[in-house]
């Protein structure tokens, strides 16, 4: 009996501390929640969930942190079913269910969540006007499904994507950089996750860990904006103290930047800007902006190079291009003749997706667009494409299950078009790895064989005694190398050839081999 009173004691020590505890987190929840910082806001439910499983509130800020942030928003709809018995008069939450069956591809459920929210709030027309845009969406994405693009999908792993965003990719004309925008850095004093520009360099198409890009990045948030087909200038926008909302460029020696120079005035306006591209004679920028005078919400212009080097008035590029939604992110592509962008028009499959346009070079004048195919496009918003100079690869940010954590960079794959080819130089040596040297006896019969991973042939290749090499061309897969000769022992090594964009570097490679006596 003596030990009662001392263990009741400690239990409710623990439980005042748990409550405290949890309190804590509840106002600085609630805090996040309000001001919008939804990934923030959204670690603090999740703990605050494991708590209690039954408060509704935070149940339901639970479900809307996922359905307003990149975090899994298909993970919305659990949390909000739970609480839906709560909210049934509620258009608001109608509206949102609604979002989170889009979410998870449950169109018919969608629409008709959505339509419940027009019968529960039939008054306000901007409302009207908003559900009947998220329908269309789902009848757009419930048609395009059905039609899927033959791509695969490549998350390019910890190298680049964390627990936190990853965005707009952008490749340099060569394919020698790839940047990126990631929010992973925490500003513990500010208690928010700030946006850097990110690179890596890409080497025979295998890239380097990306690292920031001190040149542009400050204590305030920089994203990728865009670059120039001339491949000496990126694009940055920056949002904070230097300029908010406003493009600068970087200007590019090899693999490093200089310099943040803010576009003119006639770019950089009092609204906001937000990614550029520029021809490569440099003398048109394809920029967007949410200045006054537009077709709708954020628009597409361009602007010509004056003679005195400054940029001129900017143009819309008109009704074709813009609509009364939102069009963003022009990226041209390596040719210069079409121009892609993204918008969230009713003709998206949800949120933004990507569209392209021919240019008429003479004119520049723009095509009706066209929707890039499922499952480039999906449900959630997607914004950029990034092709290599090899047009099978592409780099896109996007939300997908097998990702790390918001949104990753991943490479894209169009498996109709035909794949880099690794060319291979072989050279046949004798001795020992510290004391190599060439073989001596010209032996004519030396040949090399390519078995493909079911051990078929897939290549024969005569050795050049003048080269002393082989050269070796091979698409990518998994090979054993056979080699054989009169006066070499029979031997055979195993290589794999990536399927990524290589280049024109050649890959050489020495083997051990050993004559016969």
């Amino acid at each position: 009996m003596k030990h009662i009173k001392p263990v009741f004691l400690l239990i409710v020590i623990m439980a005042v501390s748990i409550n405290i505890f949890a309190q804590k987190e509840a106002r600085d929840a609630n805090y996040h929640f309000k001001s919008e910082s939804y990934a923030v806001a959204l670690k603090l439910y999740q703990k605050l969930y494991q708590y209690d499983t039954l408060n509704t509130v935070n149940t339901y800020r639970l479900g809307l942190c996922h359905l307003n942030s990149n975090q899994e928003p298909w993970k919305a709809l659990k949390y909000l079913l739970k609480v839906e018995s709560q909210f049934k008069q509620n258009a608001q939450f109608a509206f949102e269910l609604g979002k989170a069956y889009l979410y998870n591809y449950q169109f018919d459920n969608c629409i008709a969540s959505i339509q419940n929210s027009m019968l529960l709030d039939p008054k306000k027309s901007e409302w009207l006007q908003l559900c009947d845009q998220w329908m269309q969406m789902a009848n757009q994405a419930k048609k395009l499904v059905k039609n899927p693009l033959d791509v695969s999908f490549i998350n390019l792993g910890s190298k680049f994507n964390s627990e936190m965003d990853e965005l707009s990719p952008v490749i340099s004309p060569d394919g020698e950089l790839l940047f990126y925008t990631s929010n992973q850095d925490y500003d513990h004093k500010f208690m928010l996750y700030t946006n850097n520009v990110y690179y890596a360099v890409v080497d025979d198409g295998i890239f380097e860990k990306g690292r920031k890009l001190a040149a542009v990045n400050s204590i305030d948030d920089e994203f990728v904006a865009g670059f120039s087909l001339a491949n000496d200038k990126l694009f940055v926008q920056m949002a904070g103290y230097e300029a908010f909302q406003d493009i600068m460029y970087s200007d590019r020696n090899r693999n490093s930047f200089r310099g943040k120079n803010l576009l003119n005035e006639s770019i950089n306006s009092k609204s906001g800007e937000f990614a550029a591209y520029e021809t490569a004679n440099a003398d048109t920028l394809y920029f967007s902006s949410n200045r006054d005078g537009g077709q709708g919400g954020t628009d597409i212009y361009y602007s010509l190079k004056l003679p005195t080097g400054d940029w001129g008035e900017p143009r819309n590029c008109g009704s074709n291009i813009n609509t009364p939604y939102n069009e963003d992110f022009p990226v041209l592509s390596q040719d210069g003749n079409t121009l892609y962008f993204c918008s969230d028009n009713p003709n998206s499959m949800g949120g933004f997706d990507i569209f392209k346009s021919a240019i008429n070079a003479n004119t520049r004048e723009f095509d009706t667009p066209k929707q890039l195919e499922y499952p480039l496009n999906d449900v959630f918003d997607n914004t950029t494409i990034a092709f290599s100079p090899n047009q099978r690869y592409a780099y896109v940010s996007a939300l997908r299950p097998d990702g790390m954590g918001f949104a990753d960079i991943y490479r894209v794959v169009f498996n109709n078009e035909d794949p880099s080819v690794k060319i291979i130089q072989l050279k046949l040596k004798t001795g020992t790895s510290e004391a190599m040297s060439d073989l001596v006896t010209i032996d004519s019969t030396i040949i090399v064989t390519a078995f493909s991973k079911s051990k078929l042939v897939f290549g024969t290749y005569t050795y050049d005694f003048s080269s002393q090499q082989a050269t070796i061309a091979l698409p990518p897969g998994s090979y054993t190398l056979v080699i054989k000769g009169t006066t070499i022992e029979d031997s055979e090594f195993k290589i794999s050839v990536p399927d990524v964009p290589s280049g024109a570097k050649i890959e050489h490679r020495n083997w051990l081999v050993k004559v016969k006596e």
